[in-house]
């Protein structure tokens, strides 16, 4: 009998592994309940005990009913909660296994499977209690119910249901860490219950480049910084991939601006640098200067005009303003041309 009761636990745990792949059977409606003293929230103080109740409630009735199978994962916070030993107060037929995860969450599992073919419950039943010590310092934490059912007699689909979890308040000051998995360090941040997170640096691995962060291991649940708010205590976990096209993207852009830069560089210096230009009224030619501009043109050879006598040079045509290259600075671009008598 030991063995058959283990073989219907594992299968209704590896159920609970993949509940989309039931369908939902929408004659009953089950509320899944946890409460502290009666309420969904609770403000406390380290080193408190808490007692958590589990009650399943029938919601589309309140006639005693058929149970033939359910289950309840209640998930804490190791870093924040202590599972009291022995503390588990059960229903009977309940069965429980506090189960470790990956991260730093635990799950007391709790049970009940029909040996005979359905037992009565009524539409509230108390399902059992766990105590929970209260080892975390600061901040907030949620307990939640997770991969929650209630099967049908057959075990092939399951009933709709809903759920209740509870808050848990030593101080609305919550912390958030970061784990960059392989990448730089992180540091942690403290921030107000329901406020954002303020988006870090991005952290650096080599050979990899950040995609976003998670709320969770199994990287589903991407967090927006934009728009998502911290409801407690929390860890968000780095996903990166391969390649560094972020890093090669930096360079490149890198490498523009730095193009861009030494065009504007070029372009004031052109902008600064006006041209003299030259107007001989003969064939002799010279050659035009460029100078910066609030600077002196030199004064270039006196050009030869078979016939005639050069006199000097004049910034307009009309012969007028004569130009004194040791007094006349340059602030455009400019002719000046050549007097002859």
């Amino acid at each position: 009998m030991r063995k058959i009761l283990s073989l219907i636990l594992a299968v209704v745990l590896l159920l609970s592994c993949v509940p989309a792949a039931l369908a939902t059977d929408n004659s009953r409606e089950f509320f899944f309940e946890l409460s502290v003293d009666g309420g969904d929230t609770k403000q406390v103080q380290p080193g408190d005990v808490i007692t958590v109740v589990f009650n399943l409630n029938r919601t589309d009735s309140a006639e005693p009913y058929d149970m033939y199978a359910m289950q309840n994962e209640i998930r804490y916070d190791s870093r924040f909660f202590r599972l009291v030993e022995g503390s588990a107060l059960l229903t009977d037929g309940i069965h429980t296994t506090d189960l470790g995860l990956r991260d730093e969450y635990r799950e007391f599992y709790m049970n009940f499977v029909s040996m005979s073919g359905g037992e009565k419950w009524d539409a509230r039943r108390l399902v059992g209690s766990i105590q929970l010590e209260v080892v975390g310092q600061t901040g907030v934490s949620k307990i939640t119910n997770q991969d929650y059912l209630v099967s049908t007699a057959n075990g092939q689909d399951h009933y709709e249901t809903a759920c209740q979890d509870v808050t848990i308040i030593i101080s609305t000051d919550c912390t958030v860490t970061f784990e960059s998995n392989g990448g730089t360090e992180v540091p942690n941040q403290i921030v107000n219950y329901g406020e954002k997170v303020q988006r870090p640096e991005d952290p650096v691995r080599k050979g990899y480049h950040i995609e976003g962060w998670y709320t969770d291991i199994d990287m589903k649940n991407l967090w927006d910084f934009e728009n998502d708010t911290v409801q407690g205590n929390m860890t968000l976990y780095a996903k990166w991939a391969d390649g560094d096209p972020a890093g090669g993207f930096q360079w490149l852009w890198l490498v523009i601006g730095l193009l861009i830069l030494a065009l504007l560089l070029l372009l004031l210096l052109l902008l600064r640098r006006k041209t003299v230009r030259f107007e001989t009224g003969c064939e002799a030619a010279i050659k035009s200067q460029k100078v910066k501009k609030g600077s002196y043109a030199e004064r270039p050879e006196n050009p030869i005009r078979p016939g005639r006598t050069f006199v000097g040079w004049y910034s307009n045509r009309e012969m007028t303003e004569k130009w004194d290259f040791e007094n006349n600075k340059v602030k455009k671009n400019m002719t000046l041309y050549a007097k002859w008598m």
